[in-house]
């Protein structure tokens, strides 16, 4: 859960950089590189970057990724701190925030959030699917002192996490063959790496109706995760519940697996789901 690391041009590509569409009509290269800029900082965090090192990740010289910075910093979209490292701005928080106050699933799930905190006394998420990935787009965080850090928008594999594992068994076989050619990139000794492996997985989290992740994303980190099904039964999220691995044993995982597994079905239902 914790995505705080610098990333290389490739990397960041993957966490979301936009592409610029082969037709030039069809899109403006300056917004497509601005949006690559936010979405090299949006994994940053706290820690921010320089500009020299925001001009390597975009491959862009340091004079045209200053006009970027200092337009976008204008626009309250970034911000500089007194190391001149540059973060997201409040601008995109308040853009965030409208986003969510219209998104249903974030509206309709936040009592069935704090009652599984309140159950568990862990840390909860909420996320949706984005590409091979997942996003977390709510978190309600455990009262205990020791706890998990994550952050909203935060971007996690659907292979080696809880959340990913629930969506993808439920999922279009294609996403699947998706994930696999994107790579099961080990993370952790425990994360699953091959194709074989990942289907007999998937198998039994569609068998149970949740899934768990025993350390495969992040050492020291337990979950178990369910999927959100919509009218169609399709997936449009995952709820679970995260903790330090010296609590989120086997057995206890297992314990929670079916309360999780109710709590996703019953956020189904709000969605017109019958099955």
């Amino acid at each position: 859960m914790r995505l705080q690391k610098q990333l290389s041009p490739a990397k960041a590509a993957r966490r979301g950089t936009i592409r610029v569409h082969n037709n030039p009509n069809a899109t403006s290269t300056t917004v497509a590189r601005a949006f690559s800029l936010l979405d090299i900082l949006s994994v940053q965090g706290a820690v921010g970057l320089g500009l020299t090192d925001v001009a390597k990740q975009l491959r862009m010289s340091r004079s045209t990724t200053h006009r970027y910075l200092v337009t976008l910093e204008r626009l309250g979209a970034v911000e500089r701190d007194d190391r001149d490292h540059f973060h997201l701005g409040l601008k995109m928080l308040e853009l965030a925030g409208f986003t969510l106050n219209q998104n249903d699933l974030h509206n309709q799930s936040r009592a069935f959030l704090e009652e599984l905190a309140d159950q568990t006394h862990e840390t909860i998420h909420l996320a949706v699917p984005a590409g091979t990935e997942v996003i977390y787009v709510a978190k309600v965080d455990s009262p205990r002192s020791l706890r998990m850090f994550s952050y909203i928008g935060a971007r996690v594999p659907m292979y080696c996490t809880a959340l990913g594992k629930a969506m993808l068994a439920f999922s279009n076989p294609e996403l699947v063959n998706q994930v696999v050619r994107a790579g099961l990139v080990p993370r952790t000794p425990n994360t699953i790496t091959s194709r074989h492996t990942l289907e007999t997985e998937l198998a039994k989290v569609r068998t149970r109706g949740y899934a768990f992740d025993s350390e495969e994303n992040e050492i020291g980190v337990g979950c178990i995760g369910a999927p959100i099904f919509d009218y169609s039964a399709r997936v449009v999220g995952a709820i679970s519940v995260s903790g330090p691995a010296a609590r989120m044993t086997s057995a206890r995982q297992h314990a929670l697996g079916p309360l999780v597994r109710d709590v996703g079905l019953r956020l189904s239902k709000r969605f017109g789901y019958s099955r």
